[in-house]
């Protein structure tokens, strides 16, 4: 996991093009430099109303301790160096012999200090979720040098931690309305989103974000990426058998042969059969109720679950009141009742056989899935009836200002004195306005600024995790997952 070799990113470079000549630009004098990382806004996101801190740990492993360690403290001194400056004259046409470089190779660790929010909790918009600062007054220029790397590699899985935390707390919620129990929760948004993403890192951090909240998913790649830098003694992530077109297709146009074939490759396991690759609503209505005593027969564990995988998902699954024939009016769910029946809970509401099931994940989103889980509830039927595929628009449709996430400096020392530094710009709205001076998380909901070193911060809910290349506090994915569900079950 961690044996990375040689990247062509050069470590000292990973980061904006301005920021190479920044270091020049400061005060004569500076010494150390504090920032800041904070979601300021889910204007674009409204249903975000929280920020999950998630990804800082397998952050600084991968990249400020084992990328660093193995791409630049462990190779040759004049190695990095010409690599930088040759770099630089190539690029900028500049002559940088790189001394700064030279003296943090020297170094041997990078003089940084990192506090975070703990990993799984949740804090409001604009509260401070890291800080950053150098230990080292000849480092002053690394903190905000790294500002492009923090941003580019955190912003996913936060995002997608708090997508898949706002998804399981209207999961509940609707449990809480028109189930008996929970138990069907850690499986009812389960992540497709693996081929939608834009690499395969994106894939795992986003997907490790997913599993925060869910044990459903079929982006492998995130469970490894959780065991590497995390750990867990529970599951981690889990999925079922289950076709695809191209399956449904190799076997010929008569998909009930196709079902029996499937059904006997396993028997004795759930098994998800993608049902639209012809006629959907033949398969429902012929083949299912021809189907009905042999799905009935199978081991209750077993569960046939159908996937609709094209059309309108609303209509698909609660019915059309306006299509011409029954089982559209009366939609997927409801044919599914008819066929195999169920049983009605304490709180009234339907629930179908467990040997039948099914699951939806053509293009979801929040907002689809709110109404579809509405018009279920309003059909009669308890949530636990479907399985949501959260996909591509639920977590690869994002990006950094889905939070308005920045990293921003907020306090500097120069000649030994302190100073607040923010930014305030009268042509903005109040999105851009910093904290200013040191700031001090007092709870989830509510931090303070304006503070220096003077200050006493033993009350601070940021806590120190990673100080001069060494990670000083650990968390496994199982204490993660507890501070999130902590919080949703109040």
């Amino acid at each position: 996991m961690f044996n990375l070799q040689h990247s062509t990113a050069i470590p000292t470079l990973m980061c904006d093009f301005y920021k190479v000549s920044h270091r020049e630009q400061y005060p004569e004098g500076s010494q150390v430099i504090y920032s800041t990382f904070t979601p300021r806004s889910n204007k674009r996101a409204p249903h975000l109303d929280r920020a999950v801190s998630f990804g800082f740990q397998a952050f600084i492993k991968k990249y400020l301790i084992h990328y660093f360690n193995q791409n630049f403290f462990s190779r040759p001194l004049d190695e990095v160096l010409q690599e930088y400056s040759a770099f630089i004259k190539r690029t900028l046409g500049t002559e940088d012999g790189g001394k700064h470089i030279a003296e943090l190779h020297k170094l041997g660790y990078l003089p940084i200090k990192i506090k975070t929010i703990p990993e799984g909790k949740s804090v409001a918009i604009k509260v401070p979720m890291l800080t950053i600062e150098n230990t080292h007054n000849d480092f002053f220029w690394l903190t905000n040098y790294l500002e492009t790397l923090i941003n580019m590699s955190l912003w996913q899985p936060i995002v997608s931690a708090s997508v898949a935390r706002v998804y399981r707390k209207t999961l509940m919620s609707f449990a809480e309305k028109t189930c008996d129990n929970q138990e069907h929760i850690p499986f009812q948004a389960h992540d497709f989103s693996m081929r939608g993403m834009s690499s395969l890192e994106t894939a795992e951090t986003s997907g490790a974000g997913h599993l925060t909240a869910f044990l459903g998913t079929d982006t492998i790649p995130a469970i490894s990426f959780i065991e590497g830098y995390y750990g867990s003694k529970n599951l981690i992530g889990t999925s079922i058998p289950a076709t695809e077109h191209s399956v449904m297709s190799a076997h010929g146009i008569d998909e009930l042969p196709t079902f029996r074939y499937l059904m006997k490759k396993y028997p004795n396991s759930m098994l998800s059969i993608v049902s639209d690759t012809t006629d959907f609503w033949h398969n429902i209505t012929v083949n299912l109720p021809i189907l009905r005593d042999e799905i009935m027969a199978r081991p209750d564990h077993a569960k046939i679950i159908i996937r609709p995988d094209s059309g309108d998902s609303y209509k698909i699954i609660c019915g059309d009141k306006d299509a011409k024939t029954e089982h559209e009016q009366k939609g997927l769910i409801e044919c599914l009742w008819d066929t195999f029946g169920g049983t009605v809970n304490r709180k009234g509401y339907k629930v179908l056989d467990c040997h039948i099931g099914a699951i939806y994940g053509d293009g979801v989103n929040y907002e689809k899935m709110t109404r579809i889980l509405e018009g279920l509830t309003e059909k009669g039927f308890a949530s636990s009836n479907l399985v949501f595929g959260v996909g591509s628009l639920t977590y690869q449709n994002h990006t950094r200002d889905t939070l308005g996430f920045a990293v921003k400096a907020t306090s500097i020392i120069i000649n030994n004195e302190e100073k607040a530094i923010f930014k305030n710009p009268k042509t903005d709205d109040g999105l851009k306005k910093s904290q200013k001076g040191r700031v001090k998380v007092l709870s989830l909901d509510h931090y303070i600024d304006g503070l220096s070193t003077k200050d006493d911060f033993s009350d601070d809910v940021l806590e120190t995790i990673f100080e001069n290349g060494k990670l000083l506090k650990e968390i496994n994915f199982d204490s993660v997952r507890e501070n999130m569900l902590s919080e949703l079950n109040g």
